[in-house]
């Protein structure tokens, strides 16, 4: 998460944040070198991000045109690691910055360059290059463009996203997915040699020691919560959907998840791994992708599912669930076409409709976690800065998960379990 932050100098953001940095964005931006900057009041507040620290800083530079007056202007969002070592330990960031640096450095790279020798008439570009990525574990940083300043904004974490939105950030997923799927159909080693880059950052069996208390927590809200909304609303919650997600919600949740995230069948693709609303910046006419800590390779059904029962209501999935299958379909498929891999050949609508049977449940496992989270007042979320020491602190005595306490949020949360039992993925 991240407090208000105002950097005095370039070490205050990072000691390997230097000059030469600074020289190396305003390359990538276009100019010769960096001339001066200044770093702004930032309005990041707490929550913005659990495993890193945010900073802005606009740059200006010696523009690369010949008899171009105006200096260039370059504005910038730098994301960091805690210089807290016992919250940078606690939240594990250093693996974090590790795989999304990877990921820009090495992957992102690799699929613009296998998309730009296909030349698609739509290409995808929903995610923008970063200009550096550094990662030593204790240093780590990655310097972005500021979307912000092109009107980009991140919709409500707490509400249910509009279904044009929903739309348009489901569109950008599957053309995200369709990129690596046919990367892999067309050039499986340099596809594997991308994909060794990546870890599992997050669904691990070595992490369930760290996990596995908060997860009991968070687990006996989702169960008051599923008890009260059963009790007030029999019409509503029925008493065999209430005996199946009581017994989803006995089983073995995170150890599921690691099943599920770690599974990768001929279908697997590089999927965002964390794609819910604070990671999509929205504007009019266009989406942009953020945030590649917890990239993986794996069944693009998981990003999918993330996002639905995250970023949607029950009344939109009523409505419109199977538009929202369509559209990713459609959009994935027209890339792939695009791409020169055929979709009927290789990924047909039937198989991402298997592909949801399978892992459909990981959905319901990422709404039990994050959905009390995004209930959270930020009253409620701790200043991080104050962790003492330098070894990890378990997660339930950091984060403190109360009871859902609206209707309106147990909702949200049951009607997640309700739709996947109606699917038939719980």
């Amino acid at each position: 998460m991240d407090t208000q932050r105002v950097a005095l100098k370039l070490s205050d953001i990072s000691p390997k944040f230097t000059e030469e940095t600074l020289d190396e964005i305003v390359r990538c931006a276009g100019g010769k070198r960096c001339t001066g900057w200044k770093i702004p009041e930032t309005n990041f507040t707490k929550g913005d991000a659990y495993l890193s620290e945010l900073y802005r800083i606009q740059l200006t530079g010696e523009p690369a045109e010949p008899g171009r007056d105006e200096p260039l202007v370059v504005n910038v969002v730098v994301k960091t690691i805690p210089k807290n070592v016992g919250r940078r330990n606690t939240f594990r960031s250093a693996d974090f910055f590790r795989n999304e640096a990877n990921f820009y450095n090495v992957v992102l790279k690799e699929l613009y360059r296998f998309q730009d020798a296909r030349k698609p008439a739509n290409p995808f570009k929903d995610i923008n290059p970063c200009y550096v990525a550094y990662t030593d574990g204790v240093n780590d940083f990655v310097a972005m463009e500021d979307l912000g300043q092109y009107g980009y904004k991140t919709a409500s974490r707490d509400k249910g996203v509009e279904l044009a939105d929903c739309l348009r950030c489901i569109c950008s997923m599957a053309r995200f997915h369709a990129l690596s799927f046919a990367m892999k159909q067309q050039e499986p080693e340099a596809f594997e040699r991308i994909v060794s880059q990546l870890e599992e950052t997050y669904y691990s069996a070595a992490l369930e020691p760290w996990h596995g208390p908060f997860m009991q927590r968070i687990v006996t809200i989702c169960k008051e919560a599923l008890d009260i909304e059963c009790t007030e609303s029999p019409d509503r919650y029925t008493a065999n959907f209430r005996r199946d997600a009581q017994a989803f919600l006995n089983s073995p949740i995170y150890g599921m998840m690691v099943e599920l995230a770690n599974t990768r069948n001929r279908y697997a693709v590089i999927t965002h791994g964390d794609c819910w609303l604070p990671n999509f910046l929205l504007r009019p006419d266009q989406v942009r992708m953020i945030d590649f800590q917890m990239v993986r390779c794996a069944s693009p059904v998981l990003d999918l599912v993330l996002f639905v029962y995250c970023c949607t209501d029950q009344a939109l999935r009523d409505t419109h669930y199977d538009q929202l299958l369509s559209a990713y379909y459609h959009a994935f498929a027209e890339l792939l076409a695009e791409l020169g891999t055929d979709p009927q050949a290789t990924f047909p609508a039937s198989v991402l409709a298997a592909e949801l049977q399978q892992f459909g449940r990981f959905g319901c496992g990422i709404a039990v976690e994050s959905i009390p989270l995004a209930q959270l007042d930020e009253s409620d979320v701790p200043d991080l800065d104050r962790l003492e020491g330098t070894e990890p602190v378990p997660l339930d005595q950091i984060l403190t998960v109360r009871s859902i306490g609206t209707q309106y949020g147990r909702r949200r949360l049951v009607d997640v379990l309700r739709h996947a039992y109606d699917r038939g993925y719980l």
